[in-house]
Formats: structure tokens, C-alpha cells, sequence
């Protein structure tokens, strides 16, 4: 004697939900990153404007990554990391989209225009 079985119909497995907001911005690859370490706030700034205006023409809509370091190799409180943060929502504004410090601290994650 043969048995039936039913048939289980197969469970479509939802697709997984949309990354949206910092989330997105600090999980995307970079094509670019610019490393300020050993640099001044001075030589910092002239870098950091260069290095944005130059993605912002050549890659708008990406990603790039902007790394300061935490400051433990300066003479008192952390430069850079403010200064970049600063540059973000002033100077350079025209050149950003969205940005976000990187995990662990010591960067930035900006989404040029």
C-alpha cells in the first residue's frame, strides 16, 4: 500500500529590508579615502577641500572616506577630526551630501554631490 503525502507549498523567504540613512552610508564601499594622519589643521584643510571638490566633479553620488585619526598623537585634544567635521557643514557643504563619523571613530563617511 502506497502512501500519500501533501504537498508543502514552499515559503518564499521575504527579501531583506532596505539599509536607509547612516546605516547605508557606513556600510557602502568608498572609491576614494584621503588619510590626514601626520598632517596639520593647516595642510589638513587644503587636502580635505581639494579631495572633495575633485570626487564631488569626477564621482558625484558616492562615497568617499575622509580618515583623521582619533588624536591620541597630538598635543592635547583631537584636531583634526573636529576640523574635518567643521569643514563638512561650512567650506565644503557645496560638495556634500550626507556624512558620518566611521565606526571606531577617527573619520568620516561622506556621500559627495
Amino acid at each position: 500500500m502506497s502512501r500519500r503525502h501533501k504537498r508543502r507549498s514552499k515559503e518564499v523567504a521575504a527579501p531583506p529590508p532596505e539599509v536607509a540613512g547612516v546605516a547605508r552610508l557606513l556600510s557602502e564601499t568608498p572609491v576614494a579615502t584621503l588619510d590626514l594622519h601626520g598632517y596639520t589643521a593647516a595642510e589638513a584643510r587644503l587636502r580635505v577641500q581639494d579631495f572633495l571638490t575633485t570626487y564631488s566633479r569626477i564621482s558625484g553620488g558616492s562615497l568617499v572616506h575622509v580618515i583623521t585619526g582619533k588624536g591620541t598623537g597630538s598635543d592635547g585634544e583631537a584636531v583634526l577630526l573636529g576640523l574635518v567635521r567643521d569643514m563638512l557643514d561650512d567650506e565644503a557643504a557645496d560638495h556634500v551630501e550626507e556624512y558620518a563619523g566611521v565606526l571606531g571613530g577617527g573619520g568620516w563617511a561622506v556621500r559627495v554631490r
